[in-house]
């Protein structure tokens, strides 16, 4: 009886954690663009700072696993932009809460691409405005990443490592 309720305990703070009353891309209580470097250490005071993006040229943080409140919490970022709002978040969670994670973010927010095989890599992005939201398990990986971004942090990602490519 006690792992039915630590399910459903973990089930109702996933959705509490992902869900959002408003039109904002919100996670872990953290809202893309909006929370300040300020109201996100008073949050979490016990954050590590892990330095600087080279995408956003802003201040990169490490939230401890315990502290997330997300069952299967493997790894996390919290990266803010040179305005000291935040411009993404990042996780690494336990592949398997894939099909969990996947409808949450389905009934959330607007589908752009979906490959989910059975077995095999599995992929879902999502919008939200101008937010994009990731959901990335591959098949031979133990984790899967899910990353919520603006949409400037996405292109800001893509031209650096188009040029870090292009020089190589």
């Amino acid at each position: 009886m006690g792992k039915q309720w630590q399910l459903l305990i973990g089930m109702f703070v996933l959705l509490a954690v992902f869900s959002s009353a408003k039109a904002d891309t919100t996670a872990m209580g953290l809202t893309l663009g909006k929370t300040t470097l300020q109201q996100f250490i008073k949050a979490y005071p016990s954050a590590q700072h892990e330095g600087r993006s080279k995408w956003s040229d802003g201040d990169i943080f490490s939230i401890p696993n315990n502290e997330l409140g997300l069952e299967g919490a493997k790894n996390n970022a919290v990266i803010f932009n040179k305005a000291g709002r935040i411009t993404a978040i990042m996780l690494e969670l336990d592949k398997t809460r894939f099909d969990e994670v996947e409808s949450m973010l389905e009934h959330k927010y607007v589908a752009l691409k979906k490959q989910i095989s059975f077995a095999g890599d599995k992929y879902a992005k999502y919008q939200n405005e101008n937010d994009l939201i990731e959901l990335d398990a591959p098949y031979l990986a133990p984790v899967m990443k899910l990353t919520y971004s603006e949409q400037l942090f996405q292109e800001a990602w893509l031209k650096k490592s188009a040029e870090e490519f292009s020089r190589r």
